[in-house]
């Protein structure tokens, strides 16, 4: 059940977050006024709330969470956060933008660190 949370939380995530880089870097027909893409733009910037650094986060703590503080279940997380990457992709219409790809990985570098305890949740 905890995996299956995890990916339905990781395709959630990067699918708001594809969205967000969509509208801000390309403008969307039904959203092209200019605060509409200025706000996807604060939104997917380094601080805001679909940043990398912000879904990663949310990303890497709920991981944590989920196996239970246990590190011996990295792999399992780890899987599961790929394959809710593997289904937003999907969903998203086979590919989702680079911000999210950049998510991906600083997912996995934190999960790693905390891992051989070089970060905490």
């Amino acid at each position: 059940q905890a995996t299956h949370n995890l990916r339905t939380l990781v395709q959630r995530l990067l699918a708001q977050q594809g969205i967000k880089s969509n509208i801000a870097l390309n403008g969307n027909a039904k959203l092209s006024d200019a605060e509409a893409i200025a706000q996807a733009q604060d939104a997917i910037s380094e601080k805001g709330e679909f940043g990398v650094e912000a879904v990663s986060e949310r990303l890497f703590k709920a991981a944590v969470a989920m196996s239970g503080g246990d590190t011996a279940k990295l792999e399992e997380m780890k899987a599961a956060i790929q394959k809710g990457f593997k289904q937003a992709e999907k969903a998203f219409g086979g590919g989702l933008p680079e911000i999210c790809h950049k998510t991906l990985d600083a997912t996995m570098t934190k999960l790693d660190n905390w891992a051989k305890g070089e970060a905490q949740a």
